[in-house]
């Protein structure tokens, strides 16, 4: 993914956003926790692995089913944000004709070398689970987020084409926009999921819009406040009101007949996101707009660990189904062993070749430089 950059107050030159690109490595990461959970969740039948705490544990008291209606909240609209603000970045330091060559490059290729790779892997992951699922080439599975984001990618370099700049303030009527299409989304907290080819119109227009909001973003020169780190204190209230509209049945002063019931839960789910969105900006603003060098290494492995996690990920679960071991102790060791061995595979046979230089660009491994005496 290419380098945020922001001008420094007495150059022109782009400087790394070590914020936003750790905040983008995070996000990545949260992805495997978030499927390192499924196993342990209510609602997951289609998921290959089933832990017997799932279907012991009234979801109520699931502490998974909170924390995964969490993350799935606001990740992918996140992804979609920073996405944005990268492609508007790039759009202004190399031009449209490039940018969309850089985005290609970095979002194509591995979605491309993924259809041979990862994607039939993950199909035999599942598939050895005996859960029914479309077969290699007609899903991306987890890799379905790169391929909405070059049909997004496409539609902003026609836009920005036609004239279309994103500076108005007026684009700030954007944050009430996904409340439509997620009216009509009644799977799970945020936007429906679709791995399938066919894009659906509504989960691509509710990423359009935050898409949208990330080239807004950029083109205003908006800055993240650290104070934005407060807007997650009203959302963790926010997400299990939102549960309660969206799963009305399994709540008794919620009527599920009542036609605004799913207006209140399209309006609280958005809300949710937005809240949790700025949130995490903000905390990262706060936590990490300093240069680390192990920040901007793991940054650059998330990438790479996004892509690989899981199938990996499924055959720890399915490990630790049949051992019935602990779901607690399950779910921190994978958690931890996935990403350490995909960091691992990373440094020596990912970073310095040509598989690296397509997700990162290229990196040269420094040596270190012996003294005379």
């Amino acid at each position: 993914m290419p380098t945020l950059g922001r001008k420094s107050g007495t150059s022109s030159e782009m400087t790394r956003l070590h914020d936003l690109d750790a905040l983008r490595a995070a996000a990545m990461l949260l992805v495997v926790v978030l499927h390192a959970l499924c196993f342990l969740m209510p609602f997951s039948d289609l998921w290959p692995a089933k832990h017997p705490y799932a279907e012991d544990t009234e979801p109520l008291y699931n502490p998974y089913a909170y924390l995964g209606s969490g993350l799935v909240g606001f990740l992918m609209p996140l992804f979609f944000i920073l996405s944005g603000y990268f492609s508007a970045l790039q759009w202004r330091r190399r031009g449209l004709a490039q940018m969309v060559l850089v985005r290609l490059k970095q979002i194509g290729l591995p979605l491309l070398a993924g259809l041979f790779t990862v994607i039939p892997i993950t199909y035999w992951a599942f598939s050895e689970s005996g859960v029914e699922s479309v077969a290699w080439p007609g899903r991306f599975y987890h890799l379905w987020f790169l391929w909405y984001l070059l049909l997004i990618v496409g539609a902003f370099a026609i836009a920005a084409k036609l004239g279309l700049r994103f500076r108005h303030p007026l684009w700030w009527l954007l944050v009430a926009v996904p409340v439509a299409p997620q009216y009509f989304m009644r799977q799970i907290l945020g936007a429906d999921l679709s791995t399938v080819i066919v894009p659906v119109p509504a989960i691509l227009g509710y990423y359009l819009v935050f898409f949208a909001f990330g080239v807004w973003l950029y083109q205003r020169r908006v800055v993240v406040r650290r104070w934005w780190a407060t807007m997650l204190l009203p959302a963790l209230p926010v997400m299990p009101l939102a549960l309660v509209f969206l799963y009305p049945e399994r709540i008794e002063f919620v009527d599920p007949e009542g036609a605004w019931v799913p207006v209140v839960a399209a309006v609280l789910q958005v809300a949710y996101t937005w809240l949790a969105c700025f949130g995490m900006m903000g905390l990262f603003r706060w936590l990490a707009s300093r240069e680390r060098t192990w920040v901007r290494y793991v940054s650059d492995a998330s990438y790479w660990i996004y892509l690989a996690h899981l199938p990996l990920v499924i055959w720890a679960q399915m490990l630790a189904v049949e051992g019935l071991v602990d779901p607690h102790l399950a779910f921190v060791l994978i958690c931890v062993t996935v990403p350490g061995l995909l960091l691992a595979v990373y440094e020596w046979g990912v970073r310095y070749t040509w598989i690296g230089t397509m997700l990162n660009g290229k990196r040269v491994r420094v040596r270190p430089v012996l003294s005379d005496g």
